[in-house]
């Protein structure tokens, strides 16, 4: 009986000091997060679009204007150095999609149609005028190749950096089961950043291959906004982006300049058998193969040094890609 007593009476003491210590780390990480979010703002403007605000950022001057969407789950900050270099002769905009980077969310699912949409619209309202010299990475590559079949009129000349191909996911089915595990890990780091656990521990965060500044916006805005929340529903919907692509049978970009840089290095898939790896890396070639024949001006590059982040492990490839198909579209 006495020990029964003992752990009543210890019990909810426990659970107050529990109570407070959590008190405590969301006051602090609060706190954080205020202090990072001044240190950085958003290094463009934000431009009202229909209810809610995307973040972009154009320096330089020159035409065509280039247009940068980074990969699934990735922002602006990817391409930092490549944007600060072409703005010595170019027009150069990188943008957030909706609910990453500064951007605010989106009501809207997060599949490819909408994001071209809110694309083509913020550079409307943006005064961001074309045309335009498009340039994607990864699944920002499927998304540029759909603006440039939704408005083919303001397209001069594309640049695809390790492009996703929307045939891939039938090529590859085990990427849907990755793909549900990355969102079901998003959910539960979504619950630690509101909690501020992030902005206390910012070293804990991936580097992702970025440096210096980019990184420390990188980490900033992962710590401070509901970016894994956009991140778990982007990747939840990206089946669903590739199967619209894949229905609309887009067989040709007509005859724009089209550069295609492929990743030289394999990269693995985090969970993938060794087999499933090399079915993933020989089908990727394949895809490659296949986007430079959307245009009869489509030529291809192997970056032989890099993996599938080809901005930040050979930054003058991709510059040098851009400016060379900015050049032809002039």
């Amino acid at each position: 009986m006495v020990k029964m007593k003992t752990i009543k009476i210890l019990l909810p003491g426990g659970l107050l000091l529990l109570l407070v210590l959590a008190g405590i780390t969301w006051r602090a990480g609060m706190s954080a997060k205020s202090s990072l979010a001044q240190q950085y703002p958003p290094p463009g403007q934000l431009v009202d679009i229909g209810g809610y605000k995307l973040h972009i950022h154009c320096v330089g001057h020159g035409r065509p204007t280039v247009i940068m969407d980074a990969g699934v789950n990735d922002f602006s900050v990817q391409w930092l150095n490549i944007q600060a270099e072409l703005s010595k002769n170019h027009r150069a905009c990188t943008y957030d999609r909706a609910g990453l980077g500064w951007s605010e969310a989106s009501p809207y699912l997060r599949v490819s149609e909408t994001m071209v949409k809110e694309l083509h619209t913020l550079l409307e309202r943006a005064g961001v005028e074309g045309p335009y010299a498009l340039v994607g990475h990864s699944y920002g590559g499927m998304n540029m190749r759909l603006y440039a079949h939704r408005y083919p009129k303001e397209v001069a000349g594309m640049v695809l950096v390790d492009a996703a191909h929307e045939e891939l996911p039938v090529r590859i089915p085990a990427l849907q089961k990755a793909a549900e595990q990355m969102a079901g890990q998003f959910r539960f780091l979504a619950r630690l950043s509101s909690l501020g656990v992030m902005a206390l521990s910012l070293d804990d965060i991936p580097d992702r291959g970025l440096t210096g500044d980019a990184l420390a916006r990188y980490r900033a805005v992962l710590a401070t906004t509901h970016f894994f929340d956009t991140a778990a529903a982007e990747t939840e919907s990206i089946e669903k982006s590739y199967s619209d692509v894949r229905q609309l049978n887009i067989s040709s970009l007509g005859n724009i300049p089209l550069l295609v840089l492929s990743r030289g290095l394999s990269d693995p898939i985090p969970g993938f058998t060794e087999t499933e790896n090399q079915q993933f890396e020989q089908a990727w070639k394949e895809m490659q193969a296949k986007l430079v024949t959307l245009s009869p001006r489509g030529r291809q590059i192997t970056a032989a040094r890099s993996q599938h982040y080809i901005q930040l492990s050979e930054p003058q490839l991709v510059v040098d890609a851009i400016r060379n198909v900015a050049r032809q579209a002039r």
